[in-house]
Formats: structure tokens, C-alpha cells, sequence
């Protein structure tokens, strides 16, 4: 056999070795859950309803549908990631094999339990789909900070919300906080209670900006202020884009009017820029808004805002906010002279909203519009500038709808 011939059975074998020598995924994650309707609209408020993204963390996935409607078997498609199989679990913990586009029994809000087990076999997680009925309410809302627990790994702390926000729950940068000091105590993240320190002598929510650590000099993000907000906060973005890591906002079927909000503040000492230099005649200063928006554009395409966006996206028709500077661009101004009035003692603000355009009733009702609350210790800190200590205390918020 010549040499040409003996290179040519080579190359198979070579490819062989290299197929066999890849090793099998290890990730047993559903990334996405998607309903088949003949009708979507006759059952949800959008056609993109039908369909889910799912973060890393999360392993709870439920749609809502209309109050006044019931939904039955579904046809069901998840994707996962690559090679992993899925089994529906029954109630008796019988597993079986699902096929995409099944149909699946979600009658009576019956929440369906999915083993996914990864392609080498090594892993698996368990997740819950379920469909809801949409709950209205008056509009008005209040929120005293007083629900809250430690997260499934025991961390740090969340806190419940209204049902109309996309889990249940307020979102904060805890968990980005968690992969920069994951030895830090529950108490040393950045969003925390304060137990009896609120103005009436309650339990109130602390937001301060905390130091990174060496992990957080060495990515450049070396402060992470106090947050809360609604939406979704993707923790596998949390260090390639932050801003683009938080969803914000959850549809909403009132106008709301007027935010008012109990607020103390205790400034940091040290203002400094993303690098960690000082920055001299810089005060540090908190934020408090709330953002109604259009979350639909004209094709029927889902609009969500983000960290970049959330205070200059065109969709927004209202905006109320504390007091600050601002450039002519919409952007922040950096100051030694707050305007906004909260000091170290306890004070209620109440915060207008500013209309832009008007508030079309029918889009209003099928949930076209929504509505994000925010808050930071650091009104910078989503640029990872401020002042390393600042705090901010927030309790007994009130929403007033039109």
C-alpha cells in the first residue's frame, strides 16, 4: 500500500478519534417553553405570550391567561440545551419520555413537573410549568418590605412583590453581588432588611454600595450598588453586560399617577469613578423611579427595557423620578449640589408621574403597557461609580392609580 492510500484511511480514523474524544454536555437546562393555539389571543393578551425564555437560575416557569378564560391541553415545545432528554414526571413520580409538540394537561392552573436530565447522564434539574388565571386588581398598590426570605441557595435575601410581577417577587443585584463575594454573609450583600429601622419602627428594605472585592477589581466592576426593582435580572449576563442583564418591568392595566415613598439616606464618603479613582466635589446620590412604558411596537413585537435603557427608551410615555441634574440629553449629571432633599432622617417624597402622550384605555386594558419601579443606593451604580458606603432606607411605598 502506498503512502497516498495509507493517508487517506488516516483521515476517518483521525475523525473517529475526534468524534469519540468529545465529551458529552453536562448542562440539563430547558431555555425555553412554548404553547401552540390556534387562537393565542383568545386566551392571552399577546400572541408573544405564548412563549418563554428561561434563565439559568430560574426552574419555575408560569404563563398567565386571561381572567375569564380556561385553558385545557396544550401542544408543548421546550428547548433545551444540546443532547439533554426531558420526562414528564406524573403525580405518582412516574416518568416519561416527552416528545416536543405533546400535549399537556395545564386545566385548573395544575402545575407539571419536567425532569431534564443532561446528555452524559451526570445531571438533572427539575422544573415547574404551569398556566394561570390573571388576577386585576384596583391599581393601587403598597409595599412595606416586611415579606422577605433567603434565596434558595441561603446567600442573600428576596422579597415577595404583587402576583402581577413576573415571579412574585422584587428583583435586586444580589446574585451578581454573589459571584463577585461569594463568601459574603446574607448581611454584607448590598439589598438587605433593616430590621426595626424603619420610620415607624417596622422593618424597612437597606440598599447600599458595597466594594466588589479583589474579583470585582479584576473585571472592572468594583462596586455594586443596593437595588430594587421588578423584571428579570439574567445572572449569566451579570458580568459580560450588566445592562443588558436586567429585564425591567412587568405589564400593567392601570395609569398610574403618583409614587410616594419614605426615604433615609446616609452618604458615602469617597465618590469614585468606574476605575476607582476619586472624583473631588462629587457627592453621592440615591435613586427612586417609576417608568410606565408601551411594550409592544406597531408590528406586535415585545418590547422590554433594560439597564440601558430604562429612562430614555421612545416607549416611554410616563416618567416620575426623584430630582436630579440632568445633561440635554436626558443623560445624568454628576453634582455637588443635590436637589432631590433626602437627608440622614426619615422623610416621605411623593413623586409625580409626567405623561407624555396619552394612554390609549384599550391597549391599557390588554396589558400593553408596563410599569417598572427602581431604586439604587447609588444613582450611578449601574456604571459601577459611586461612593463605596452610601445607604439607602425605603419603606412604605404607595402606588396611586388613576
Amino acid at each position: 500500500m502506498n503512502k497516498a492510500s495509507i493517508a487517506v484511511l488516516a483521515v476517518p480514523l483521525l475523525l473517529a478519534a475526534c468524534i469519540a474524544a468529545e465529551k458529552e454536555n453536562t448542562e440539563c437546562d430547558i431555555e425555553s417553553v412554548s404553547l401552540h393555539l390556534d387562537s393565542p389571543t383568545n386566551f392571552f393578551y399577546h400572541e408573544y405570550d405564548t412563549m418563554q425564555a428561561v434563565i439559568s437560575t430560574e426552574t419555575s416557569v408560569v404563563f398567565t391567561i386571561r381572567s375569564y378564560v380556561d385553558i385545557n391541553t396544550v401542544p408543548t415545545t421546550l428547548r433545551v440545551t444540546k443532547g439533554a432528554i426531558v420526562y414528564l414526571v406524573a403525580e405518582d413520580g412516574t416518568k416519561t419520555p416527552f416528545l416536543n409538540g405533546s400535549p399537556v394537561d395545564f386545566s385548573d392552573e395544575a402545575v407539571r413537573l419536567f425532569h431534564v436530565v443532561s446528555q452524559d447522564g451526570a445531571f438533572s434539574r427539575d422544573y415547574k410549568i404551569s398556566i394561570v388565571h390573571d388576577k386585576p386588581s384596583d391599581g393601587n398598590l403598597s409595599f412595606d418590605y416586611e415579606s422577605y426570605h433567603l434565596d434558595s441557595s441561603g446567600k442573600f435575601y428576596v422579597w415577595d412583590g404583587p402576583d402581577f410581577f413576573n415571579d412574585g417577587t422584587w428583583k435586586n443585584g444580589n446574585p451578581g453581588f454573589k459571584i463577585c463575594k461569594s463568601s459574603a454573609l446574607p448581611m454584607d450583600y448590598p439589598t438587605t432588611p433593616a430590621v426595626g429601622a424603619g420610620p415607624d419602627g417596622s422593618n424597612c428594605v437597606k440598599l447600599e454600595t458595597c466594594d466588589t472585592g479583589p474579583f470585582g477589581r479584576m473585571v472592572n466592576m468594583r462596586l455594586a450598588s443596593g437595588s430594587m426593582f421588578n423584571g428579570i435580572f439574567d445572572v449569566s449576563n451579570a458580568l459580560t453586560n450588566p445592562l443588558k442583564a436586567t429585564l425591567l418591568g412587568s405589564p400593567f392595566t392601570h395609569k398610574p399617577m403618583q409614587l410616594r415613598v419614605w426615604l433615609r439616606y446616609e452618604r458615602g464618603s469617597v465618590f469614585q469613578d468606574r476605575n476607582g479613582a476619586v472624583v473631588n466635589d462629587v457627592l453621592d446620590e440615591p435613586d427612586v423611579y417609576v417608568v410606565f412604558y408601551r411594550n409592544e411596537d406597531a408590528l406586535g413585537n415585545k418590547i422590554v427595557l433594560d439597564g440601558n435603557d430604562v429612562l430614555t427608551n421612545p416607549n416611554i410615555v410616563g416618567l416620575g423620578r426623584l430630582p436630579h441634574h440632568y445633561n440635554p440629553d436626558g443623560s445624568d449629571q454628576l453634582s455637588n449640589n443635590p436637589i432631590h432633599g433626602v437627608t440622614d432622617q426619615w422623610q416621605e417624597f411623593t413623586i409625580p408621574i409626567v405623561y407624555t402622550e396619552e394612554v390609549d384605555a384599550t391597549i391599557l386594558e390588554n396589558k400593553g403597557y408596563s410599569i417598572n419601579f427602581g431604586s439604587a443606593s447609588s444613582w450611578q451604580g449601574a456604571f459601577f461609580i459611586g461612593a463605596v458606603g452610601s445607604k439607602l432606607y425605603m419603606d412604605n411605598m404607595r402606588l396611586f392609580c388613576e
